[in-house]
């Protein structure tokens, strides 16, 4: 590499690798004074869709990540049409993902959701529906040598400090499998089931035990509805539990059926939830889910579910402040806690738990019925996670080069402080 273009990549800001484009055959000139390039990978993993990176593509200095992301999804307008993002929380999301140096886990990898109308990046919890692709991008991405019929990845999950298990079906020459037989609720099709072991995942938003307050159930005062009884379990993220019915709601709310009103009411519940544990109401966790008996109701994308096809219905609003809406079918850490709390006697979800496929917990939301392995027991009084386990679909999207603005990471370095949790809440390893 000639001086000059070690000088242009140290006078770079933040970035460290002035640009890629001769390597990806575009252009050089004007782009190349203008902007960073960086390879990027767009996966459908279970209902989210996300831009995978890899992390030495990104500025060494954590606390540009934030700004580059703002700037690479379009943030700041809700539409999102200036940037690659979705304009929605399923998709405006984005996992860094690299080799590890742990001898127990493959590859590190980082969630970012990203704000949408906001200039603001979320890095305090991760999501579970992107987390099964991760092992397929890891494949992919050359992270990790892949064998026939299963490939095994073993992650670290940077946000939540976890180590996890991802199980990637590959064909005969190793590559991750695409086709299957295996569908869920608010997929198009079906594919190739992916497989993702959370069983240690416990303390993830708090870093203790399963039940933070140390009672399996709780008692919190919801402001305009009163004492509500909750149940508080931290894994995979953290969640507040209760009855729809207890805080005014029915439980089978969808998101256009007034989604301020109701999205307002799971809010209450967490910031109640907050102030019990003590925790700051900047942080997103623990997630509000509202829980309700089984009965036939409409999907929000047509059609009916009946009772006897789930266990209980869940329902959960967005995270405040990205979106003021209900979620339209259930996060995958969210599936998990909820799963690990119906097995478990005490809780206010086991109390609904109908228990229709043994070993399994039927989770009912707006598109559908989620599926989740779960098993726990009792020993000395304490809760023992045996298994949690989540099978999702993964598809490649696309592979290309995604461009950031340097004049744009400038300004916002200069609005946002270096001290922000936009910028990068997450340690490196």
């Amino acid at each position: 590499m000639t001086e000059d273009r070690e000088n242009e990549r140290a006078n770079d800001p933040g970035n460290g690798r002035a640009d890629n484009l001769a390597d990806t055959g575009f252009p050089t000139g004007f782009m190349a004074a203008e902007m960073v390039s960086i390879p990027a990978m767009v996966i459908r993993g279970g209902t989210s869709k996300g831009v995978f990176l890899r992390g030495r593509d990104l500025p060494a200095d954590r606390s540009l990540w934030g700004p580059y992301l703002i700037d690479m999804f379009g943030a700041r307008d809700a539409r999102q049409i200036d940037g690659i993002g979705g304009a929605m929380p399923t998709t405006s999301k984005c996992c860094i993902v690299e080799a590890s140096e742990r001898p127990d886990a493959d590859v590190d990898y980082t969630f970012a959701q990203i704000g949408i109308g906001e200039e603001r990046v979320y890095w305090d919890f991760n999501c579970g529906n992107l987390t099964p692709s991760v092992g397929t991008y890891a494949i992919l991405a050359g992270l990790v040598p892949a064998v026939a019929g299963r490939t095994t990845v073993r992650v670290y999950q940077t946000n939540t400090r976890m180590l996890l298990t991802i199980d990637v079906p590959t064909g005969p020459d190793g590559s991750p499998l695409v086709a299957g037989d295996f569908e869920m609720a608010g997929v198009t099709g079906p594919g190739a089931p992916v497989t993702t072991d959370f069983s240690r995942a416990i303390g993830a938003s708090l870093g203790g035990g399963l039940f933070p307050t140390g009672r399996r159930t709780d008692v919190i005062t919801v402001p305009g509805v009163g004492e509500v009884t909750c149940s508080i379990l931290d894994l995979a993220n953290m969640c507040v539990f209760f009855r729809a019915e207890d805080a005014g709601l029915t439980g089978l709310e969808m998101p256009a059926e007034g989604p301020l009103g109701v999205a307002e009411r799971f809010h209450e519940v967490r910031r109640a939830a907050q102030d019990l544990l003590g925790v700051d109401h900047g942080k997103t966790t623990p997630w509000p889910v509202a829980i309700t008996a089984a009965r036939d109701f409409e999907l929000y994308g047509g059609g009916t579910l009946a009772a006897g096809d789930y266990d209980f219905a869940v329902r959960f609003a967005g995270i405040q402040p990205m979106r003021d809406t209900l979620h339209e079918a259930f996060p995958g850490t969210a599936s998990c806690c909820t799963a690990v709390a119906a097995v478990t006697e005490g809780t206010v979800v086991h109390g609904l738990y109908a228990g229709r496929k043994p070993g399994s917990v039927l989770l009912a939301h707006p598109s559908g019925v989620s599926v989740v392995e779960a098993a726990t027991h009792d020993e000395d009084g304490q809760c023992v996670v045996d298994a949690v386990r989540i099978a999702r679909t993964a598809r490649p999207i696309m592979t290309g080069t995604v461009f950031v603005r340097k004049s744009e990471v400038e300004r916002l370095c200069s609005v946002i402080p270096a001290d922000d949790r936009t910028r990068s809440s997450v340690p490196a390893g």
